[in-house]
């Protein structure tokens, strides 16, 4: 059923708003599920492509100054279409990359400040990455990951700071990792995960891990290594919002949350209220939805409808649950 998508806007100048003000209302983000957990990087694992390689030819530019203060601006947020052939106009910013990159997550990275030779990762296949530097999708007709790896050469620890909630205010969920802390053992690095595209359900999982203030890895530890604003945070969501919390998993189903109001909604054998429960989710929880099919008529936080969504262990009633669209979003269950 539709979701409210709140904070929607698309910022025509850029630099034309600071993204630093705080947000109309709190929002609140549900623990990560037992699902969302196992998705998350093992802490054990050293990534050997977190190098100092740069991807950009070029000399490196005295960067660092620029983040003595910890302003961020909006970048624009450019109409593209994923998966797709649709070349970016003259009006758009142009990628960091040639490739690699989503366009918008290129330009929130120019917005924030950060010189194109920081950018040590983006696309890579390396075993110990497990699959989280894979493509994403392809968007423009370029291949993309909404992971991306800076470098942090030549920053003080207040300028690591300042670069962090600089990130998160244009839509990064972004985390410095120092070897020893937080539960990160490996190179120095900032991971971020751009939060307005389609992604891998890992990444989706980092995100929500970010936005729970956990350090996005299987440890699931409280991040402590930056404190980010409630702005910041509230950035972030709205970003994730935007992109309908989509991934691009084949075949892995449609991210959905359940809405009660309060109550956990029963999950069914089959779509009917009179069909035997076979267990329940929590209200707020998110879940998977594989496919959907029409059966009994529920009424419920979005009105009223016959679809029902199966969600791996069972059947929920659409009419409880907020997929970002009215209509089916899944396959028809056979």
């Amino acid at each position: 059923m539709h979701m409210r998508n709140p904070f929607v806007a698309i910022l025509p100048i850029l630099f034309a708003a600071c993204v630093g003000e705080p947000p109309d209302e709190p929002f609140y983000e549900p623990p990560l599920t037992d699902e969302e957990l196992a998705q998350l990087p093992d802490d054990s694992l050293l990534d050997h492509e977190h190098t100092d390689l740069v991807l950009v030819p070029g000399p490196a530019e005295d960067d660092a100054a620029i983040f003595d203060d910890d302003e961020a601006f909006a970048p624009y947020d450019i109409a593209v279409v994923d998966d797709g052939e649709q070349p970016m106009t003259s009006g758009q910013l142009h990628a960091l990359l040639r490739w690699g990159l989503h366009p918008r997550a290129s330009d929130g990275l120019r917005a924030a400040g950060v010189a194109s030779w920081r950018i040590t990762q983006t696309i890579g296949n390396a075993p110990a990455s497990a699959g989280y530097h894979a493509q994403d999708g392809s968007v423009n007709g370029q291949p993309y990951t909404a992971a991306t790896d800076l470098s942090t050469s030549g920053m003080t620890g207040t300028q690591i700071h300042n670069l962090l909630e600089r990130l998160a205010k244009v839509g990064f969920a972004a985390w410095y990792r120092k070897n020893g802390v937080d539960g990160w053992s490996g190179a120095n690095h900032i991971h971020v995960v751009y939060a307005n595209c389609k992604m891998k359900s890992q990444l989706r999982a980092q995100v929500r891990s970010f936005l729970v203030g956990r350090n996005g890895l299987v440890s699931n530890r409280v991040y402590t290594w930056h404190a980010f604003t409630a702005a910041a945070k509230a950035a972030v969501q709205r970003k994730f919002n935007q992109s309908q919390q989509g991934t691009t998993n084949g075949g892995a189903g449609v991210s959905a949350r359940i809405n009660t109001s309060g109550a956990p909604l029963t999950v069914r054998a089959n779509a009917s209220t009179t069909s035997a429960a076979v267990g329940s989710r929590a209200d707020g929880a998110y879940v998977t939805i594989t496919c959907q099919k029409r059966g009994q008529s529920v009424t419920g936080t979005y009105g009223t409808s016959t679809l029902w969504d199966y969600i791996g262990t069972g059947y929920v009633a659409d009419a409880y649950v907020a997929t970002g669209s009215d209509g089916q979003v899944a396959p028809t269950c056979q």
